[in-house]
């Protein structure tokens, strides 16, 4: 139990980060302290991200934990003529797109021995073990990098179920820094009125207490404020988006797993990626107040898509292919099998495939990857 609450404190502290930069490095400290590792940092899969796994060129700060600086700076130092194996190992190593991956898995004790990373870079910074959790945020893939010293000794698979316990949180965290960070490196302008994304306060009940003006634009096109509350101008959109909130009040209260995200329709406009996340005390402050917020992303694409598209773009078998496009159009599986006229089984074993070619989770994070695709092949 006080594992878990140490985690939890953790997760919170990263919450805060997204809103200000120069909170990393003590929140990854203390989420490296919570999970057993000596230190960590958060890195995108991506070599034109400014926090891509090679910062030999950065411009920016990175999401590092404070005992990672002294490391980092050896790494850097180094790295030229003790390049890292682990980097192209990686991309070898067939692993679904959510996973747990360690060091035994990619190099061999013969070689920790003798190889230059190890002798010059890892054993010196007293880096000597190495584990990552890997994970989706919208299209793109992302990875909590953990470290541990030699008396900390080896992360081992049979924890993974222990480290990937933070996927959701940190998902759902970095989802949120994306939109902000560039903002918060300068944690005056990380206000509301700083956002260029549709952003609202709600209180505790879930009522509107504020929005910006991204969001004040979007009542009236596919958004209404109705007794108070944020509401979706599509009947079946609303459902989702009320129960979303509803559980993101509950989840306020007793410290629930974040809640997913939800994709609202709009007549003759781009579809809505509605997206809730609790207020730590701290955000609470920034703010001047709300309990949660609720946040609106566009989802650029036309409509309809080509099945042709969604097949040779993911390998999707037509009839996966269909499915997709139902789904992207909001119907749920059990409307989807119904229009297409399969068995609601069918449809569910279908999804999953989808999921996995489509490397994403839910239904919201497929169409939200799917509707930036052109219409047309």
């Amino acid at each position: 139990m006080a594992a878990n609450r140490a985690i939890a404190s953790a997760i919170e502290n990263c919450y805060d980060a997204a809103f200000e930069f120069g909170r990393w490095p003590a929140a990854l400290q203390k989420l490296a302290n919570a999970l057993g590792a000596t230190s960590c940092v958060i890195r995108a899969c991506d070599d034109t991200h400014p926090f891509r796994s090679d910062q030999r060129k950065r411009t920016t700060p990175t999401p590092d934990s404070t005992e990672h600086a002294e490391f980092s700076a050896l790494w850097l130092e180094k790295i030229e003529g003790a390049p890292d194996p682990r980097c192209e190992r990686l991309r070898l190593l067939a692993k679904p797109a959510t996973c747990f991956t360690i060091e035994d898995e990619l190099t061999t004790p013969e070689e920790r021995r003798f190889l230059p990373y190890y002798q010059e870079i890892a054993r010196p910074g007293h880096r000597e073990w190495w584990a990552a959790v890997y994970f989706m945020v919208k299209k793109h893939k992302w990875f909590l990098s953990m470290f541990r010293d030699a008396r900390s000794g080896a992360f081992d698979l049979s924890e993974a179920d222990h480290f990937l316990r933070v996927v959701p949180e940190l998902t759902q965290i970095i989802s949120l820094a994306e939109k902000i960070w560039e903002i918060s490196l300068d944690p005056t302008l990380a206000i509301l009125d700083q956002f260029n994304f549709g952003a609202t306060l709600l209180d505790h009940r879930g009522c509107l207490k504020r929005c910006n003006e991204h969001a004040d634009a979007l009542f009236g096109s596919g958004l209404l404020v109705r007794h108070g509350r944020v509401h979706a101008a599509d009947r079946e959109s609303d459902t989702r988006l009320q129960r979303m909130i509803g559980a993101a009040v509950s989840s306020a209260l007793n410290g629930a797993i974040p809640v997913e995200p939800e994709v609202i329709a709009r007549d003759g406009s781009f579809w809505l990626l509605a997206e809730v996340v609790p207020m730590t005390s701290f955000v609470r402050d920034l703010f001047s107040g709300g309990d949660l917020l609720l946040y609106f992303t566009v989802l650029v694409g036309d409509r309809p898509l080509s099945a042709q598209l969604l097949g040779q773009a993911f390998q999707l078998t037509a009839a996966e292919a269909r499915l997709a496009v139902s789904l992207t159009a909001g119907d749920g599986v059990d409307a989807a099998s119904a229009r297409l006229a399969i068995g609601r089984e069918t449809a569910r074993t279908q999804l999953r495939a989808i999921l996995a070619k489509t490397g994403t989770h839910r239904q919201a994070e497929l169409t939200a990857l799917l509707s930036r695709l052109p219409s047309r092949h």
